[in-house]
């Protein structure tokens, strides 16, 4: 779901987890979310 947009905290209410904490354990995809939308503006200022 992460991949696909949704946020992080109604991911986590989707999984029925208590708390975001618990969800994040799971979700290592956000930093590589983060890498790919940093390497967009590759070239950018060039």
């Amino acid at each position: 779901m992460l991949t696909l947009g949704a946020d992080l905290y109604t991911t986590s209410k989707l999984l029925g987890h208590s708390s975001v904490k618990t969800t994040t354990i799971y979700a290592k995809i956000i930093d590589q979310k983060k890498i790919d939308a940093v390497n967009l503006t590759d070239g950018v200022f060039d």
